[in-house]
């Protein structure tokens, strides 16, 4: 750089020539006349590509596997390290570990992947995914939620609200009120290959899905898309709405009293964006939504239940164990089969016809709820349990009668014996001791007996 700069000034600012320039710093003339035509600095340039005598022909199997990896899982894809391992192993690599990595490294710096730019179609398709473990204050103390988020790809509307959990039971319930937020259903939607909806992942696009899920999707007719493993960037419009909405709607932290609050804040985001203009679009998000809303499926007229189903079987004293809480049925469905519809924030028992008992879930662990009106006919019976029957909450029964504190203790006064004293200095039977233990003998009179009184 100091020779470039140097060689400028001469020739451009003190007006000297080439040949007294290159005399005087022994620089060549062909690099001066480059160095006043480009300010850049001239670089060596290969001609063509150095050998790689050690690799030889092991450069094509390399390229081979590594082009085979594309249609591989990420977590089932080579490393460096594991194509050195397969060389020596299968081919009797003589060559070091460093010459394959830094092979490796430079094919994969020639083989970026590269991406397709998209367009859909009005209500074509929307996309779903979960943030896990967001930091809220709720009530003024520090707990963490999922939120599960919802995008229409055309307009980029979004919907997100918070669950203390991701069962199946939300990610329905997230569904519905999305729907509703928008006034209606997308025709497809694309997921990760999450437990809530696939069971197991099969070849290619094939997936086993949720029984549940299934029944759940015929609801609102809506087809899902399944992406590949490993493969985040088919739903990109998601996951750069997860972005967003870390960094605007969970930032600062929010503070709230309640679940509830939290989602009713969401959801005063969610509409704030629709007033939002996104790149390169002339319209804000909220009229791109209404022109989309004509072209997306209208809700069903009775919307589906969003549980989970659950087969259980009654203990002997009528309750169900769900998710390590017991929650009681009427005592004479005690030893029957039954079933557990889970909700967000409710527990329904039922038979295959008949609803049992609804409870409110329970949110810790090895809990009960019990209603005493399951019992009532039990009780009757067995009248004999009511005093300590587990459903009286609101009963306290009547501790038992304590010992007094040890000060009340030595406060306590001696009895007055005087009478007793008087009774053994005026008795008229005379004491026989027995010669054998020391003590009256068995013969002696009760009023001898009396006299040993203290």
């Amino acid at each position: 750089m100091q020779d470039k700069e140097a060689v400028r000034k001469a020739c451009l600012r003190d007006g000297k020539s080439q040949r007294a320039v290159s005399q005087e710093l022994g620089i060549a003339r062909n690099t001066i006349s480059k160095l006043l035509k480009d300010p850049d600095p001239p670089r060596y340039h290969l001609t063509k590509a150095k050998e790689k005598p050690v690799l030889g022909d092991y450069q094509e199997i390399i390229q081979t596997w590594l082009a085979e990896d594309e249609a591989s899982p990420r977590k089932q894809q080579h490393t460096a390290k594991r194509i050195y391992d397969r060389l020596v192993a299968e081919h009797n690599f003589p060559g070091c570990e460093r010459t394959v990595r830094k092979y490796v490294a430079e094919i994969r710096q020639r083989m970026p992947e590269r991406f397709v730019p998209l367009a859909f179609q009005p209500g074509e398709m929307a996309q779903a995914d979960w943030i896990e473990k967001m930091r809220v204050i709720i009530a003024g103390t520090p707990c963490t939620v999922d939120v599960l988020g919802l995008v229409l790809n055309h307009c980029g509307s979004f919907y997100f609200e918070a669950f203390e959990h991701m069962k199946q039971e939300a990610f329905f319930e997230g569904h519905v009120h999305a729907f509703q937020f928008w006034e209606g259903v997308p025709h497809t939607i694309t997921y990760d290959n999450l437990k809530a909806a696939v069971n197991k992942v099969l070849t290619g696009k094939n997936r086993l899905e949720n029984e549940r899920f299934l029944a759940f999707r015929s609801a609102f007719l809506f087809d899902s898309r399944f992406c590949q493993p490993g493969k985040g960037n088919e739903k990109g419009r998601i996951e750069n709405m997860v972005k967003f909405a870390e960094r605007n709607l969970f930032t600062p932290i929010p503070r709230v009293d309640s679940l509830a609050e939290l989602n009713a804040l969401l959801r005063e985001r969610c509409l704030a964006y629709l007033k939002h203009t996104q790149a390169r679009q002339s319209l804000t998000v909220g009229e791109r939504l209404k022109a989309e809303q004509a072209h997306l499926l209208p809700l069903p007229q009775r919307l589906p239940e969003c549980c989970r189903i659950i087969p259980v079987k009654a203990n002997r004293f009528g309750m169900v164990q769900f998710e390590t809480n017991r929650y009681s049925v009427p005592s004479e469905y005690a030893y029957q089969e039954l079933w557990v519809k889970a909700f967000v924030n409710r527990i329904e028992i039922t038979t295959q016809s008949t609803l049992l008992a609804t409870h409110t879930r329970l949110k810790g662990r090895f809990e009960e709820s019990i209603q005493e009106e399951h019992y009532h006919k039990l009780l009757e019976r067995k009248p004999g349990a009511k005093d300590h029957f587990r459903g009286n909450r609101s009963h306290s029964i009547s501790p038992l009668p304590s010992c007094p504190p040890p000060a009340a203790r030595l406060s306590i006064q001696k009895p007055n014996l005087s009478k007793y004293s008087q009774l053994r200095r005026n008795s008229p039977y005379e004491l026989t001791p027995n010669p054998t233990i020391g003590c009256l003998s068995e013969t002696a009179s009760p009023a001898q007996h009396a006299q040993r009184v203290p």
